[in-house]
């Protein structure tokens, strides 16, 4: 094949590729002037604010354009590479080089053929822009002391582009993404690329959580492509442990206690990003202690079947979550082990779906809980508070304080057994840090989902949960699939 047949070729390709992207691209050029105008439109007249709103908003377009005309380089060097491969090695005829070529010409090349090759093009150029979004290795300081993190994409079926990240948004604060973007072409691929680049954006410029998902929520939107992103963001306080997440449409998250078991987090799942204009976020907080671990994951991993076509299903993760706890020491390890386990149910490779996963583990702190554990009836109270005393005489408090943290420990109890029937358990954690002057109790017992703290209509759970609220520095439930947890902090003094 001559030159000017390879050229013919390769601009067919082209044209290939660039009309499953059209959709994408033709709404991008009027996105970009709606990013600069929404600043404006939403200061309410103040000058100052909307100009800062235009320089942040017009920052994220210029940083997604660049993207995209790195992906369209991208593009054309797929193609000038394949081109090349496709030409018959310097001194060897053409006769020698592709044999099959002299007795075919291109306008008889079959059909399929063709098609084989514009399907082999588009999936490479997929592939290195998949690749292209995943994170570069975290920087070693103080702050990646305070936990271990790892992720990985398992590139099975491609019905969607899954993705995973994780950056430092300042000194101590760290974001982790695991989303997907339904449907598996180059369109979708650019539209995930969008989507992070958005998110990255936002969070740095100094927006809170939720200020971030409804600006990337509207400005996806905007895009009119029709396409969304299921993902789950989450920001971690490598100081405090205080995680906050906001769920757009993803998949419920895992939780593995230090010295306890996986259960699924019960939370608000909201509209995907990009789904629908107008959409009311509300973040989710989560306090993390040293050796506990999060388990975030996109919904194709659930979504694989086995020969019999039964769903890997959230049962089956939450059991291999749980095996891999002895399996599994490290969070690299433990994203391998759920390839491997997810691979192995589905027998067959084709129902091997593409996904993202990612696992952290958080480091920070020291483990320094005590705990017992009690029939949840409210006869064992007395059985609670001498395990509270004594754990409050071995620590030095004062008397004062230490009948404080007693009376508080009481009523929470009392709480958690209004919540669960006397034939359950209910483990009763204790952790007193007399540098920080803080004690922390922690119960955890099968609820039922329900909070102690609140009525069923949401109210006050009444005079008990009012003392604790008003003599602790947080109170905090955490509803799970077997157990729920609750848990208070309060000053020893």
């Amino acid at each position: 094949m001559n030159r000017k047949s390879l050229v013919q070729k390769g601009k067919k390709h082209y044209t290939v590729l660039c009309g499953q992207a059209r959709r994408f691209f033709a709404a991008f050029p009027g996105a970009l002037v709606l990013l600069g105008a929404r600043g404006a439109l939403a200061a309410g007249g103040a000058e100052t604010d909307a100009l800062s709103a235009q320089i942040m908003n017009l920052k994220t377009a210029a940083g997604i354009l660049a993207v995209l005309l790195m992906f369209a380089l991208l593009a054309i060097g797929v193609l000038v590479r394949k081109q090349r491969e496709s030409e018959p090695a310097r001194g060897e005829s053409p006769s020698d080089a592709h044999p099959a070529q002299t007795r075919q010409t291109e306008k008889t090349q079959p059909r399929k053929e063709q098609s084989d090759e514009q399907e082999l093009a588009t999936r490479r150029i997929i592939d290195e822009i998949s690749q292209s979004v995943l994170p570069q290795p975290l920087k070693n300081n103080a702050a990646s002391a305070t936990f271990s993190l790892a992720g990985g994409v398992q590139r099975g079926r491609r019905e969607n582009c899954a993705f995973y990240d994780h950056f430092f948004v300042d000194e101590k604060t760290l974001c982790t993404v695991v989303a997907q973007v339904p449907g598996g072409g180059i369109a979708e691929a650019l539209f995930a690329v969008v989507a992070q680049t958005t998110i990255r954006s936002r969070l740095r410029m100094g927006r809170s959580l939720i200020e971030t998902m409804s600006d990337v929520n509207a400005q996806l939107y905007d895009l009119g492509s029709g396409n969304e992103v299921c993902a789950l963001v989450g920001v971690l306080n490598v100081v405090s442990g205080n995680f906050v997440f906001v769920n757009a449409g993803g998949a419920l998250p895992f939780l593995l206690r230090s010295e306890g078991s996986y259960d699924q987090l019960r939370i608000p799942v909201y509209a995907p990003l990009g789904a629908n204009e107008n959409v009311n976020y509300r973040a989710e907080k989560l306090r993390l202690n040293q050796g506990d671990r999060l388990f975030l994951y996109t919904e194709d991993l659930c979504e694989m079947t086995n020969d019999s076509g039964v769903r890997f299903g959230e049962g089956e993760l939450l059991s291999a979550l749980n095996r891999s706890r002895e399996k599994a020491r490290s969070t690299e390890e433990m994203v391998r082990f759920m390839e491997d386990e997810s691979a192995a149910y589905c027998a067959n490779g084709e129902s091997v779906l593409c996904y993202a996963a990612l696992s952290l583990e958080y480091l920070k702190g020291s483990r320094d809980y005590i705990f017992t554990t009690v029939p949840g009836s409210s006869e064992y109270a007395s059985a609670v508070t001498e395990f509270m005393r004594k754990a409050l005489d071995d620590a030095g408090v004062a008397p004062k304080a230490k009948a404080k943290q007693i009376l508080l420990t009481d009523e929470m109890f009392t709480l958690c057994c209004r919540c669960c029937d006397e034939q359950s358990e209910i483990k009763v954690e204790c952790a007193i840090r007399t540098g920080e002057n803080v004690v922390s109790v922690r119960m955890f017992a099968p609820m039922g989902g329900n909070n102690p703290f609140e009525k069923d209509d949401g109210e006050s759970g009444g005079s008990a949960a009012d003392y604790i609220r008003a003599h602790t520095l947080r109170a905090e439930f955490q509803a799970g699939i077997d157990r729920d947890m609750v848990e208070i902090a309060s000053a020893i003094s």
